[in-house]
């Protein structure tokens, strides 16, 4: 019976209607299994200009007397590129299990579609347990709440690792472009609960352990909380989250003077980083109106807190808050969308240990994005997106996959595309 179960559910497979968005096969008694991916490569075209030069008035967390030093910078000049984005193939799956108990499980991985490259279970893929009562727990690697229940803008759902992406200006320091200090991230070797939902009511919270704490030598404990509560009705959405990231050493491991910085990134990479920790703070509101089908209004209002206590001397990286928000709306006519959103990141205040002088100059950033959709049906649409980033002098925000921007650049980028998901 179990032979015939499987081979009936092999054949529903291979006859699926190519209309049908997820193919799904099995039952309730041997469990069912999902096949779904989202496919959307994009021709880019992207410049650079105004890139900050020697003599420049900068942050002191960028050079200590205030004024920016080094060679002269060029440029970016323009690049284009066929990008695959975030396209993916996943395979998902659930078995009850008794008293309203069921199993799941999830993997999903890019696929590269533009260089024929990709990585298994490279996105969100665990096991877990559910209950329409009790909640959900997963084991894996996922999106933290932070994430989840933050930023929900997405324009037509093709913003991520896209270049119109709030996060790229919402969720980062901007006093460097490295990831030590991002958040809405997903996260390797976590555990999430999220409680089932009541009244338009979820919450949830996650943890990402240390593996590496207790090797011989090593001081630091690099772990994660991200937690959050959320509202969602057919007209309002409304979510409170913040997400806390111990021994990740966010500001330091972006400051560019040596003579600031706690650590260096050798250093965080082999543990040795002495008495020094640090505490990476992100507390984000995101709410949205939605009058109707077609017309969506979202805010994100976000504070960021970089902290670094155990600083060997004075003038040392002790605490930088930073200020961040954005505005969105989308609107629907018939098979076409537009969309449009304003992200923008103010320069924020900063203390240096021992009463030191510290200053923000020219650390704001803002980011504007415009696109439009056409829909031939409920799978398959061809897109238009643009976006403008515009750094301050003292500024690194960076929303380019071909390249890294200068310190103070200027990233003007357009793309078309087609999106095909099943």
């Amino acid at each position: 019976m179990k032979r015939n179960t499987a081979s009936f559910a092999m054949a529903a497979l291979l006859a699926a209607p190519a209309v049908q968005a997820q193919i799904t096969m099995g039952n309730e008694t041997v469990g069912t299994v999902q096949i779904y991916g989202k496919l959307y490569p994009q021709f880019v075209v992207a410049k650079g200009q105004g890139s900050s030069q020697p003599g420049d008035q900068v942050s002191t967390l960028v050079s200590a007397n205030g004024i920016l030093g080094g060679a002269e910078q060029q440029d970016h000049g323009q690049r284009n590129a066929i990008d695959s984005q975030s396209s993916f193939l996943g395979f998902r799956g659930e078995r009850k299990l008794g008293g309203g108990l069921k199993g799941i499980w999830q993997l999903e991985q890019s696929i590269e579609i533009d260089s024929g490259t990709g990585t298994f279970s490279s996105r969100n893929s665990f096991v877990g347990l559910s209950h329409g009562t009790f909640g959900t727990v997963k084991l894996g690697k996922m999106d933290t709440i932070y994430k989840e229940y933050g930023d929900t803008f997405n324009m037509f759902g093709i913003s991520v690792v896209n270049f119109v992406s709030a996060s790229n200006v919402l969720s980062n320091i901007g006093i460097g472009n490295g990831t030590a200090s991002r958040f809405h991230e997903r996260l390797n070797n976590t555990i999430q609960y999220q409680t089932a939902e009541f009244a338009g009511v979820q919450a949830g919270i996650q943890y990402m352990p240390d593996e590496k704490r207790g090797d011989p030598g090593r001081g630091p404990n690099a772990n994660v909380w991200s937690y959050g509560v959320k509202y969602d009705s057919k007209m309002f959405y409304a979510s409170l989250h913040q997400e806390i990231h111990n021994d990740f050493y966010g500001a330091s491991q972006n400051i560019p003077d040596a003579t600031i910085a706690n650590v260096t990134s050798a250093q965080v990479t082999a543990g040795t980083t002495g008495d020094v920790h640090s505490r990476d703070q992100a507390t984000r509101f995101t709410g949205e109106l939605r009058i109707s089908d077609d017309h969506r209004f979202v805010v994100d209002i976000a504070r960021l807190k970089y902290s670094e206590t155990g600083q060997p001397g004075v003038g040392k990286f002790q605490q930088y808050k930073k200020p961040n928000w954005a505005v969105g709306y989308d609107m629907g006519y018939g098979a076409w969308r537009l969309a449009t959103q304003y992200v923008r990141a103010g320069s924020g205040t900063c203390q240096l240990t021992g009463g030191m002088d510290c200053s923000t100059t020219n650390l704001q950033s803002w980011m504007l994005t415009l696109g439009a959709r056409y829909r031939f049906d409920r799978q398959t649409f061809v897109y238009a997106i643009a976006a403008k980033l515009s750094n301050g002098a003292a500024a690194r925000m960076d929303n380019w996959n071909s390249t890294d921007p200068n310190r103070g650049e200027d990233v003007k980028q357009l793309a078309l595309g087609i999106n095909y998901s099943f």
